[in-house]
């Protein structure tokens, strides 16, 4: 693989850059890098001293293991951002638990509407719906047949009534 030179031209991998493409933005073509020298005054302050490396092998150890935590939950961190597949099924997770909540408060209140008009129904007719629930649920066929029968006399009798 091969880059673009500074007249367009390939040059090759084991060639350097020349000083014209490492010259600071803005700057002079044939100005050279970036100087990142720190002025000696400057060095003496807080900052520096928090990037100087520790005379201590066994805490330069310890930051080095510190780092190293950082690191690896900084990337998990962005693995677990960069899996969106992982991230619906959290979603569509904690959707599905809030759909379920939502379906067990409506069926308590509608246990307890339910309750409520048990109370108020005279106990002869409770007696009756449970007695005609109990002949539908035995009879199903034949509650279907009439039910079916009552639709088909209902459509017959509105055509005849159109003409």
């Amino acid at each position: 693989m091969t880059t673009q030179g500074p007249a367009g031209r390939p040059r090759a991998r084991h060639q350097p850059a020349s000083a014209e493409n490492d010259a600071e933005p803005g700057g002079p073509p044939g100005a050279g890098p970036r100087e990142t020298a720190v002025p000696a005054a400057a060095g003496q302050d807080a900052g520096a001293a928090a990037a100087a490396p520790p005379d201590d092998p066994q805490q330069l150890a310890a930051e080095i293991e510190q780092t190293r935590e950082q690191l690896g939950e900084t990337v998990e961190q962005l693995a677990a951002k960069a899996d969106v597949k992982a991230r619906a099924q959290d979603k569509a997770s904690q959707l599905t638990g809030r759909l379920k909540d939502q379906a067990g408060q409506a069926r308590q209140q509608a246990a307890a509407a339910a309750a409520k008009i048990s109370e108020a129904t005279p106990e002869p007719v409770r007696r009756a719906a449970a007695q005609a629930a109990g002949t539908a649920r035995q009879r199903r066929m034949m509650l279907a047949a009439a039910v079916g029968a009552g639709v088909l006399a209902w459509m017959v009798i509105a055509r005849w009534r159109r003409r």
